[in-house]
């Protein structure tokens, strides 16, 4: 493992740390204004559907991050997020801005709802 991916996965880790916090400070700062934009979108995207929002899951309880690519620009990961309300999955990409790591891109993958939540 080079030092570089070390560095992004630290970042991730961090960044996967934080949302399962609630420290929207620290998913601020590692997020640009662009990325942040497309999450916001994704999370009325989800309330419409019914699927829940990795923009405002109540109080996650785990989450899983994975390496699902890398180049000389930067890496993608992907990572899963468990809460009661089920579970979301996002691919985060990762490039250097101004000499830190951050969150350029982002995307959905899965969003489930818990069978408990799906019933009424």
């Amino acid at each position: 493992m080079s030092q570089e991916e070390s560095t992004v996965r630290e970042a991730a880790e961090r960044n996967a740390r934080a949302v399962m916090a609630g420290d929207l400070s620290q998913v601020m700062a590692d997020i640009t204004p662009e990325a942040m934009a497309k999450l916001m979108q994704m999370g009325a995207q989800a309330q419409e559907s019914g699927a829940p929002n990795p923009a405002a899951m109540p109080s996650i309880q785990s989450y899983e991050l994975e390496l699902v690519g890398e180049d000389e620009e930067g890496a993608t990961y992907r990572v899963t997020f468990v809460s009661s309300a089920g579970s979301a999955t996002l691919d985060a990409r990762w490039q250097q801005v101004m000499g830190q790591w951050k969150i350029v891109n982002v995307s959905l993958v899965s969003a489930q709802v818990a069978p408990e939540q799906s019933q009424d």
